[in-house]
């Protein structure tokens, strides 16, 4: 899919379905990045549509988190070629990542991979230049996981507790060794009303091990009553029966 025109200094990928993303004039495809096991390269595809030659540099970071925030620390297990490059007008360049050493570990390795334009060097003074990123999640299957990453099917444990102000916190806890990807979460409260939900944090995805959380905006407190709740992954739709 073709996304729309980002008016934002930084784009979380993660949130997006496969196919293409924008940053103003760019497009980059795939948008999520699976290594599966024995797999250590993959290419990814940087479009400009704009109407003049545009500068990017791309970094790796490995990826965790804590709480509702990701952690990114510069990392040189993935190699990314080349890391500074200009896109020229209408034309496309071919980003090539390669995994050091292979997949290591039990465990799936998480990463992000940051593609930052480079504003044009001298500029007119006052003037505001925005730079803009895309965030593009790179998983990597450990040896002898049969299946891509991306797709391993993930494993959330959810209860309600206290909010802020009186509301109701959902939790998403992730005990298992794939990544979880949560793209929709419909509550119903005791008296039939539908619930504004809201994320803390920009990111979609709930690592293994990590811990996220929703606010509930029932708007008169919390309800007295257990709320019945569908949270749709990219492995399908779970209901769950949550008493705070």
């Amino acid at each position: 899919m073709r996304a729309a025109l980002i008016l934002a200094s930084l784009i979380s990928i993660g949130c997006l379905g496969a196919g293409e993303a924008g940053a103003a004039a760019l497009t980059v495809s795939p948008v999520v990045v699976g290594l599966a096991p024995g797999q250590t390269t993959a290419t990814i595809t940087v479009e400009n549509h704009g109407g003049a030659p545009t500068a990017v540099q791309a970094r790796a970071y490995r990826w965790t988190q804590a709480e509702d925030n990701d952690v990114l620390v510069p990392t040189q297990d993935i190699v990314v070629s080349p890391p500074i490059f200009t896109v020229p007008q209408d034309g496309s360049q071919t980003l090539r990542l390669l995994l050091r050493g292979g997949a290591r570990g039990g465990e799936q390795r998480f990463y992000r991979l940051l593609l930052d334009e480079v504003p044009p060097a001298g500029g007119p003074r006052k003037q505001i230049v925005v730079v803009l990123r895309l965030s593009l999640p790179v998983f990597v299957a450990p040896p002898g996981v049969a299946g891509a990453p991306a797709s391993a099917a993930p494993t959330l444990e959810w209860r309600a507790e206290p909010g802020p102000g009186g509301q109701i916190a959902l939790t998403a806890t992730n005990p298992g060794h794939a990544s979880a990807r949560v793209n929709e979460i419909d509550v119903t409260l005791p008296d039939g009303g539908h619930p504004k939900v809201v994320a803390r944090g920009q990111n979609p995805y709930v690592l293994p091990g990590a811990r996220r959380h929703w606010i509930v905006q029932s708007g008169g407190g919390a309800p007295a009553g257990p709320l019945h709740v569908r949270v749709t992954t990219d492995a399908g739709k779970t209901e769950y029966t949550l008493v705070p």
